[in-house]
């Protein structure tokens, strides 16, 4: 579908009717476009839109160019924060001489945070410069907003895991519903990390360009303020990463001391049970010159003894702190 947004005075309109070009049109959104709608974009203001394979291609090179004047720049960004599975998709913005471009194959919020955020402008925008430092500006808040999210899971986590009671049977399932679910806060942060990598080679490249074609200098500093925004979510994605992996390890060593306490239960119960079991061989060979075998109490006394050695080895093991 392609829409095409022009200057307000309250922001930006939705062009209605057939698609045509004028002076107030800044943007052309392209969301899972046709063909026609492709040739139409490319034959009228002379761009070359990246096919889905190109946008997926991870060089620098690739994502980030200049063709023909057009500056082309595709993001990984995070979308459907609130979801139970956060996903990301691929965006591409492409800056013409005072329009902009943007291709996408999904429905991010930040979209239409983008139109909020012009209709409350001081004044409308006049240049694809500013329509897209407002669409990046959404696109992170709402990318924190998905790091928020994280974190506040990943803190939940770590009281459920210093925190788990019960038999060893209980222990043992929550340990692993709750390795699963390190396992899956691992995978969104490892989405939100490459999608606040891949927006902050964005914001480099954006400064570059603001640079070259001399925007004012209100706008290099929100353009410097978005950077430094990126930056510290970095930071931040970073720290998670390591908070996850600590509580990982965690998770799995209390794994790994619930199966040695296991193991050592049937090495102490091999050990208690041996001394009787050596006993009741001994009676067994039923030689023929063993006084025992012919005394009234001697059964008795086999069963008494193999208790005794039993009781014995259960509480020496108890006082050396195995039990």
């Amino acid at each position: 579908m392609l829409t095409i947004f022009e200057t307000a005075d309250k922001g930006l309109a939705r062009q209605e009717g057939e698609p045509a070009l004028n002076d107030k049109v800044l943007w052309l959104d392209l969301n899972d476009p046709t063909a026609d709608e492709t040739r139409w974009v490319e034959e009228t203001l002379q761009v070359d839109v990246p096919t889905r394979a190109e946008q997926a291609e991870i060089e620098v090179s690739s994502r980030l160019y200049k063709q023909n004047g057009t500056d082309v720049m595709t993001a990984t960004v995070m979308y459907q924060v609130f979801q139970p599975q956060p996903a990301v998709t691929m965006i591409t913005f492409m800056l013409t001489d005072n329009r902009l471009i943007t291709l996408r194959y999904a429905n991010p919020r930040a979209f239409e945070m983008c139109l909020d955020r012009a209709h409350y402008e001081s004044t409308p925008p006049r240049s694809g410069v500013i329509v897209l430092l407002l669409l990046l500006e959404a696109i992170i808040d709402r990318t924190a907003d998905a790091i928020e999210r994280i974190q506040g899971d990943v803190d939940a986590l770590s009281h459920t895991i210093f925190e788990i009671r019960g038999r060893a049977v209980t222990k043992q399932r929550r340990l692993d519903e709750v390795l699963q679910s390190v396992g899956q806060q691992g995978d969104l942060a490892w989405r939100a990390g490459d999608s606040v990598h891949s927006l902050g080679r964005l914001m480099t490249y954006f400064a570059y360009t603001a640079n070259e074609r001399k925007v004012d200098k209100v706008l290099r500093t929100r353009i410097r303020t978005a950077s430094r925004d990126v930056t510290s979510l970095s930071d931040h994605v970073n720290f998670l990463t390591d908070k996850i992996v600590f509580l990982l390890d965690a998770v799995l060593g209390m794994i790994t001391i619930e199966q040695n306490n296991i193991a050592k239960i049937f090495s102490v119960a091999a050990v208690i049970f041996l001394p009787p079991t050596m006993i009741a061989s001994i009676y067994g060979m039923n030689f023929e010159h063993m006084p025992e075998l012919d005394w009234f109490f001697g059964y008795p006394f086999a069963l008494c003894l193999m208790v005794i050695c039993a009781l014995g080895s259960y509480i020496y093991w108890k006082r050396k702190g195995w039990l």
